[in-house]
């Protein structure tokens, strides 16, 4: 276990491998990310593509993870897979991507899109056809959640937590269409007028480090947050560990000084606490509370009282294709 309250640099280029460029590539769209205009930026890809010589298909996002599995051999067949949308479309492929080893490259299509940014993916075409030509990749773990009443191992890539933006994200629930900044403000306002934090234990490697503590808790694979807002600036990927970010006693000031920074797109240098590990397990206790993954609201229930959520990371890593942008100026632990 370790515990820091400073960034610790990695070059992610210790983990840059070479492919042969994709020939054979996917396409996912999510149609319901970016105000509904993914398709549209999803068939002028395929049109570039298939203009510098590259076999394409096309398919709309799954709703559920479990429905990509009738698309594995599909998926394995291809030299490499493009999504088009946001973090929770990435998420629901980590699994299939990890088991057949096919590189990915995400279009940015949400709200955030953390993992876009991470590697500074655009929706420029050009900066795509010129990753597909280099062939560099990154080999990038992943999280995976599991626990009481959690049937097998949930996959998430950047991070979960509990607090106010668990509370906005369950607020939104099953809402249909597109999403877009005013509703998540929206929602967060009435969020905040609730604001409850949870009281939690917290153990990394089965060391207990919090014990029956109320307070704001991130657990982070990737430092990227809400507009460079770096609540864990030194969670990274390249890394075969998780990081626990905890905030004791949180308070609506907190908030909104998380709020004045996403404005100004600067970190947010709370007072929070750090502790790394490969496993963290987290129980919640007194009264149930939400769990955001990624930006969604965790299985649509929330975590009940005297219940464990464990985060584990992945055994083996993804591949991610990277754009020469990145490539020429990568991070050092923490996201630009």
């Amino acid at each position: 276990m370790q515990q820091s309250n400073h960034v610790n640099p990695d070059p992610f280029n210790k983990v840059l491998i070479k492919i042969p460029s994709p020939q054979n590539i996917l396409i996912f769209y999510n149609p319901i990310s970016s105000a509904g205009n993914t398709e549209k930026t999803a068939k002028h890809l395929e049109t570039e593509l298939k203009a510098h010589g590259k076999y394409v298909q096309v398919y709309p996002s799954e709703k559920k993870t479990k429905n990509y599995k009738s698309l594995k051999n599909e998926i394995t067949a291809c030299d490499l897979v493009i999504i088009v949308g946001g973090d929770g479309t990435v998420r629901k492929l980590l699994a299939v991507m990890d088991k057949t080893g096919t590189p990915v490259y995400v279009i940015p299509g949400g709200n955030e899109s953390l993992f876009a940014n991470t590697y500074s993916m655009s929706t420029n075409s050009n900066d795509l056809l010129q990753a597909i030509s280099q062939g560099n990749c990154l080999k990038q773990y992943y999280g995976l959640i599991s626990g009481t009443d959690i049937r097998g191992k949930k996959p998430f890539f950047n991070m979960a937590s509990m607090g106010l933006d668990s509370l906005t994200v369950k607020n939104i629930g099953k809402r249909k269409g597109p999403l877009n900044d005013s509703i998540y403000v929206w929602h967060g306002l009435k969020a905040l007028c609730s604001l409850h934090h949870p009281t939690v234990s917290i153990r990394i490697n089965d060391k207990t480090i919090i014990d029956r503590q109320s307070g704001y808790i991130i657990v982070a694979n990737s430092s990227a947050y809400a507009k460079n807002l770096q609540l864990v600036p030194n969670a990274n990927p390249s890394k075969p560990e998780l990081v626990a970010g905890f905030l004791p006693g949180a308070k609506h000031q907190h908030e909104l000084i998380k709020a004045i920074k996403i404005l100004q797109r600067k970190p947010a240098n709370l007072p929070m606490q750090y502790f790394s590990g490969k496993m963290i397990a987290c129980t919640v206790h007194e009264e149930s509370y939400p769990l955001q993954v990624d930006g969604d609201y965790f299985r649509n229930r929330d975590i009940q009282s005297e219940s464990t959520v464990e985060f584990n990371i992945s055994p083996s890593p993804i591949q991610v294709l990277i754009p020469s942008a990145f490539n020429n100026h990568p991070p050092t632990g923490n996201l630009r």
